[in-house]
């Protein structure tokens, strides 16, 4: 046979094998296959049966060379590997050496073929994690192709006897096979690029939809799993925009919600803890219940269903679960298992936000708390000996300290709530500069600009400190202490001055304040400029104005809005 008889046979068949991959690839059962992550033996062994029948059509076209049957079978066999992976690879070539051991029509051809359909089906199922899901440079897969045929040649030339018959038969058909079939092989390959074409499309179209599913879902997480009536609502919306028939979202220890649609089978009183659950919990990963037995308190559950479990995971541990129910099928439609996944990712990223926002309230708490105990006790001191000083020459002023002294401390120590509005915050600092003028007499002058309206919610105890630092502080140079307290009302905040007459900061506790460092012994001063910014924003603490000799003046910015938490 002429080289251009053998190049026309070889394409004519190479043509057909092009035309049934083409048709292969249009078989959705087929993408499923070829397409899921995690197919189970079961599945990859009947793949292996689909890809051995390509490998025996590809034997069967054959053309005779001599005695040598020359065909494409390099085609199936390293295409079995590339798409199916080494398992698929390994059974379809077992598959396509029996057929050809059985019906090979020249026995001195029967071993070397045999050898070389499973080095080269081999050789595929290695080479799957390089050219999986459709990254595969042509060139690198061209160049895959012609090893493969080198390979078929070598096990010509090392197992036909005898070795000149091996040695025509390889000068004839070396150059044909080794060029036609990895030109075949990229044409057989580019027909199977349409099913990862389509995979990407629908992964990013599932992107979209979890993405979608999350906006309207995030919001209803902003506690964490334990508000139930966001959790209902939120099962409620994953049941309306999926094609899920059932939802079950659970915590690390209960089911905190179950909704489902056309199911027959309806719990009664409290769900049991799924152990489809537990085994994603314990192992960070998705988790599958296809069948139980018929004693098992979920057979009823899943019938014609199949569920499965997305783990929620914070810092690698699960934190709860989200289980879905799907209709059973043999092959699992893997943009659902992406849209699941990918879901089940963003929501765990806003349990840790959650979790986060959580810690940092508790943590801004604990310190207010802190803040509440924390009481001078040379204030307290002070105020007790004011106080029997003044029983002895105006009882009756001396009962109006007490009473006073008294709200001052109920406010201290008895107030749970974190935001109070300004006027019960200015009138905690009138109680105290009461009491601090007792004290003083007439060498504390206080004077006050305020507005009428003082309708905003501030932080509990943020005045306070300062006013305390100005009395303290504040003493000009005629031994007298000023404290002038303004509240001016702007379009989006409140302005809050305290300023005094005294010798005004030490320019190094200005410095540390804005550096954000230790000051030392002024906590006071560091809480509140540390506090302001945690709610307001990290430019909104303290601003100091001061000079030495002229005295000092705290501004602080209170915005309009701001809720307690």
């Amino acid at each position: 046979m002429q080289i251009k008889d053998l190049v026309f046979d070889l394409t004519l068949n190479i043509c057909l094998l092009s035309v049934i991959a083409s048709l292969l690839s249009k078989v959705k059962f087929i993408q499923k296959l070829i397409l899921q992550d995690r197919r189970g033996w079961k599945k990859d062994l009947l793949l292996s049966v689909v890809f051995g029948v390509f490998i025996m059509v590809s034997a069967y076209s054959e053309i005779m060379v001599g005695d040598y049957n020359m065909n494409t079978k390099v085609i199936g066999v390293m295409s079995a590997g590339l798409l199916g992976g080494p398992l698929v690879g390994i059974c379809s070539s077992l598959i396509g050496c029996i057929y050809l051991y059985v019906f090979s029509p020249n026995p001195a051809f029967t071993l070397p073929s045999v050898y070389s359909v499973m080095l080269i089906g081999m050789l595929g199922g290695g080479f799957y994690p390089y050219f999986q899901r459709g990254k595969w440079k042509y060139r690198d897969l061209f160049l895959l192709t012609c090893f493969a045929e080198i390979v078929e040649m070598v096990c010509l030339l090392r197992f036909t006897v005898p070795v000149k018959m091996a040695l025509e038969t390889v000068l004839v058909i070396s150059g044909p096979m080794i060029l036609l079939n990895s030109v075949g092989m990229l044409i057989f390959i580019s027909s199977f690029n349409t099913v990862f074409v389509q995979q990407d499309m629908e992964s990013t179209r599932q992107l979209k939809r979890a993405s979608e599913l999350a906006k309207k879902s995030l919001p209803l997480l902003g506690e964490g799993l334990h508000n139930k009536e966001n959790i209902r609502e939120m099962a409620a919306v994953i049941m309306k925009e999926t094609e899920w028939f059932g939802v079950m979202i659970t915590d690390e220890t209960k089911v905190l919600e179950w909704q489902q649609k056309d199911m027959k089978f309806q719990p009664e009183g409290d769900v049991k803890f799924p152990e489809v659950a537990k085994r994603a919990m314990e192992s960070g990963r998705r988790a599958m219940l296809t069948s139980v037995p018929k004693e098992d308190p979920w057979y009823e559950w899943i019938g014609e269903y199949s569920v499965i479990a997305e783990p929620f995971m914070i810092n690698e541990k699960a934190v709860g679960c989200l289980l879905i129910w799907m209709k059973k099928q043999f092959v699992f439609h893997q943009s659902d298992l992406e849209l699941l996944q990918n879901f089940a990712m963003i929501m765990s990223f806003q349990l840790a936000v959650s979790r986060l926002e959580k810690q940092e309230q508790m943590r801004q708490k604990a310190e207010f708390k802190a803040l509440q105990f924390q009481v001078n006790p040379h204030f307290l001191f002070n105020a007790l000996n004011t106080i029997s000083s003044v029983c002895r020459e105006n009882p009756r002023r001396a009962r109006e300290l007490l009473i006073t002294l008294a709200d001052y401390f109920r406010y201290n120590l008895g107030n749970d709530v974190y935001m109070v509005p300004l006027e019960e915050e200015i009138g905690h600092v009138r109680d105290y500069l009461e009491i601090e003028k007792a004290r003083f007499e007439d060498k504390l002058i206080v004077t006050y600009e305020l507005e009428e309206d003082m309708n905003i919610l501030i932080p509990t105890l943020i005045l306070q400190p300062i006013v305390e630092n100005a009395v303290r502080h504040g003493r000009s140079v005629d031994g007298k202490r000023f404290v002038h307290i303004a509240v001016r009302e702007e379009a989006e905040r409140y302005t809050v001055k305290v300023c005094d007459k005294g010798q005004g900061f030490d320019m190094e506790v200005l410095r540390k304040l804005r550096a954000d460092e230790e000051i030392g012994k002024s906590i006071g001063l560091a809480n509140v400029h540390k506090r302001m910014k945690n709610i307001y924003g990290e430019g909104n603490g303290l601003e100091i104005e001061s000079s030495f000799g002229n005295g000092s003046c705290v501004t602080m910015y209170f915005q309009k809005g701001i809720r307690s938490e």
